[in-house]
């Protein structure tokens, strides 16, 4: 079966599923003679139904999950350059948050960490190469995560991608027929869309004050410049705020949708996915198309799925996807690869839960929103986290355990998010066992070096990272400490 054979088949599963029709075998079949088709239709003549309205709400979802990453980035692109309570960056510009390093007073999700400190960009290529100039990390963690707007990472600039880790890097467009200078590139990198999105981690102990001077003082030596410019030696100031204004959708209950049909038509899908894309046409979702010419029945199904979408993503990051152990379980094995045809997965772990995301070989990230009993997370109770010495993750680069609440870090009053393998001050018992006290309370004073504070109300999430990491975390054989609930 060839993919468009597969993803045919895999819709048409799907659309089974939203009708809610349940399963059923032969040896389920009434033994009426008239076969298990009379099982599976009973109850389901759709009384009071508009068949329209079904239809769009069923090809609604499926498109909201596979536009979420176009929805979520024409946000973040207003956001961080119109937005007047933002930086107010322009495009084909670099922006860091306005504390640099993460703390709890960034409040628009991503699941930031804070074992590195973050610089970002959205970069235009439609009027040709840009030059991404990235400045010598001088020995520490570093990376370029290069992705377009479906959060595809078609390109790294890290250690374990092989390469130069710093210098000067071509981005070239589509279908752009220009020639390159030998010799004034440390690499050239191909793009197949001309909106781009850049993502560069910088490891640093941000509790150090010179180390922050001094990732401030690196951060400033990356540059974004076209290629004629760069060529001629000018300097160039980027003042392109050009971008969409979603708010002008604020009101409109089919929102995702009309962002999805502006971004599909500036962020073309790739032909693989012509026969998903066919589907919603049928309701007028895609590129250039007008929702203003669905019937009222149509567009109530679209804003049904429009309501239900984000939720139904939410629901996919509560659920185990990958290999479970000791209460945490795996990132799905494919998280972080370019031109995946896993939309819920691509929508709901890359794009909601972290805007893009590393494939497991760059980081290796698990996730825990329950304790040993399979109870919720919660700011009721009180957990530890026992790691033992053989237990710490082989890992490259650096390990961490952070806390989270709505995919934002959890305000408190000793300003700690996670646990780091370099964090001062830890305490570990005579063994080299690492002890780790989650709870809203704050605990005994000989307990607060290892506190890890949980918000005052509500559920939460641990996610741990390894970054570069040994191939059996890679592979998912490592078990990470158990997370139990003591009190």
């Amino acid at each position: 079966m060839d993919r468009r054979e597969l993803l045919k088949h895999t819709l048409l599963v799907a659309g089974a599923g939203f009708a809610g029709l349940p399963r059923a075998s032969a040896q389920d079949a009434p033994k009426t003679g008239y076969g298990v088709e009379s099982e599976l239709l009973r109850g389901q003549e759709g009384e009071g139904a508009d068949p329209r309205e079904a239809h769009a709400y069923s090809i609604g979802l499926q498109a909201f999950q596979y536009g979420w990453p176009l929805v979520y980035f024409a946000n973040l692109m207003w956001n961080w350059t119109l937005n007047p309570k933002s930086a107010q960056r322009p495009i084909n510009s670099w922006i860091a948050s306005r504390d640099f390093v993460a703390t709890s007073n960034y409040r628009s999700g991503g699941s930031f960490n804070t074992d590195t400190v973050y610089s970002a960009a959205f970069i235009d290529l439609r009027n040709g190469p840009m030059v991404l100039t990235a400045a010598d990390p001088q020995g520490r963690y570093f990376s370029v995560q290069l992705s377009d707007m479906y959060t595809n990472n078609f390109a790294y600039i890290s250690k374990r991608s092989g390469g130069p880790v710093f210098g000067n890097f071509l981005l070239v467009p589509p279908g752009w027929k220009g020639k390159v200078p030998q010799g004034r590139f440390d690499r050239v990198i191909q793009s197949e869309q001309k909106w781009l999105f850049a993502l560069v981690r910088l490891r640093i102990d941000q509790d150090d004050p010179a180390e922050v001077a001094k990732a401030k003082e690196l951060f400033a030596r990356n540059k974004l410049t076209p290629m004629a410019d760069f060529l001629a030696g000018r300097e160039f100031v980027a003042n392109d705020f050009n971008v969409f204004d979603v708010t002008k959708l604020a009101s409109s209950p089919l929102r995702p949708f009309l962002l999805i049909n502006h971004m599909l038509a500036q962020n073309p899908p790739p032909e693989s996915d012509a026969i998903l894309l066919d589907g919603f046409r049928t309701v007028n979702i895609g590129a250039g198309l007008d929702l203003t010419r669905n019937d009222a029945a149509t567009n109530r199904g679209l804003a049904r799925a429009a309501a239900d979408g984000l939720r139904t993503l939410r629901s996919h990051i509560e659920r185990p996807w990958a290999r479970s152990v000791n209460g945490w379980f795996y990132f799905p094995t494919n998280i972080g690869q370019a031109q995946t045809n896993d939309y819920i997965m691509r929508a709901a772990w890359q794009s909601l839960w972290g805007i893009v995301a590393h494939p497991p070989r760059e980081c290796t990230y698990l996730w825990a929103s329950q304790d040993q009993n399979g109870e919720r997370l919660n700011s009721r109770g009180k957990y530890e986290l026992v790691m033992r010495k053989e237990q710490f993750p082989k890992v490259e680069a650096f390990w961490s355990f952070t806390l989270y609440q709505d995919f934002n870090l959890v305000p408190n009053e000793i300003n700690r998010w996670a646990i780091r393998e370099n964090m001062k001050g830890l305490k570990f018992d005579a063994d080299g066992t690492l002890r780790v006290y989650i709870q809203a309370e704050r605990p005994s004073e000989d307990k607060v070096s290892n506190w890890l504070p949980a918000p005052k109300s509500g559920n939460f999430n641990l996610t741990m990272r390894n970054y570069m990491p040994s191939p059996e975390i890679v592979e998912q054989r490592y078990d990470p400490p158990v997370l139990r609930r003591v009190g």
